[in-house]
């Protein structure tokens, strides 16, 4: 146990210790901003179902003219170039490599990840009132 004593032993063992814990914590931060990123992309892709689904419908029952939101007089083809438009700013592919090849800090990331989770529970939303207005526009009851 002499060892223990020695300068060299300490000199040795305190940076190991710290370069442990350095790794520990940056692997945290990694898998956090891999989660984020994963989240991005599919919050991304959730985006572009929805697009996709709304441009059907839109042009299937040539709907570009009629008021989806009477509170507002908002017509189909107005909400979908708004949701085309709100996707290419807020989920583009530009706005992904910015993320991904920028260190963030971890609070950051949480405030990403809280937000992009925010956005995936209205996309949901919004999923459900498209797949509900096609239906009822397929069984004419729109």
């Amino acid at each position: 146990m002499g060892f223990l004593q020695t300068s060299e032993f300490w000199y040795f063992f305190i940076p190991l210790i710290i370069g442990i814990i350095i790794y520990y914590k940056g692997k945290s931060i990694r898998d956090e901003k891999n989660h984020l990123l994963h989240m991005f992309k599919a919050n991304q892709k959730l985006y572009k179902s929805i697009i996709k689904n709304l441009k059907v419908f839109v042009i299937d029952f040539n709907a570009y003219d009629a008021i989806a939101f009477p509170e507002k007089n908002l017509t189909y083809r107005n909400w979908l170039e708004m949701m085309t438009e709100e996707c290419n700013v807020t989920l583009s592919d530009e706005l992904y490599l910015k993320l991904k090849n920028k260190k963030h800090s971890k609070p950051t990331i949480q405030s990403m990840t809280d937000s992009l989770t925010t956005q995936q529970n209205a996309l949901l939303l919004i999923q459900i009132d498209v797949k509900l207005i096609t239906k009822k526009a397929q069984e004419g009851r729109v």
